[in-house]
């Protein structure tokens, strides 16, 4: 079931508040917030975002439609809040690689089908994504990949 968009803005603010709290466990194994700048307004932002992490990258999956992306292309001044923790990270974007693309969003949705709706992806009987609504949204898919950086 897709959450109508209208209650992403009271959701929104009670994740960033359980994500800041001691509570924080309830949903940090697959939530974080993202912190970065605005590339052209420099306003700061705080997003919470699905994320995978693995061999010590942490990867969050959008679209094209979504306006935050563009500001993690090659940034390294972006903190991750994981697990109750302050991360700073560098980030790097992947979009326009189809089959990478393809191969990023069949290990997300497998891992949280649940969120094939927010990419446009239905599941079959078995509840696994649809390969060939996976190949037709690798087209508009994004992967950010963010790395611990040492301070």
């Amino acid at each position: 079931m897709r959450i109508p968009e209208i209650l992403f803005r009271i959701l929104n603010p009670m994740m960033r508040m359980t994500l800041h709290s001691p509570a924080h466990f309830t949903f940090s194994d697959s939530v974080l917030l993202i912190k970065y700048k605005g590339r052209k307004t420099g306003k700061s932002f705080e997003i919470p975002v699905r994320y995978v992490e693995k061999d010590g990258v942490i990867k969050c999956y959008t679209d094209k439609r979504a306006g935050w992306w563009p500001n993690l292309k090659d940034n390294s001044d972006v903190v991750l809040r994981l697990r109750g923790r302050d991360v700073r990270c560098s980030t790097k974007v992947l979009t326009g690689d189809a089959e990478n693309l393809k191969n990023e969003l069949q290990e997300y949705l497998s891992k949280f089908p649940g969120d094939a709706v927010y990419h446009d992806v239905r599941l079959d009987s078995k509840g696994n994504p649809v390969e060939s609504d996976i190949d037709i949204r690798s087209a508009v898919a994004v992967v950010v990949y963010a790395t611990p950086v040492e301070i």
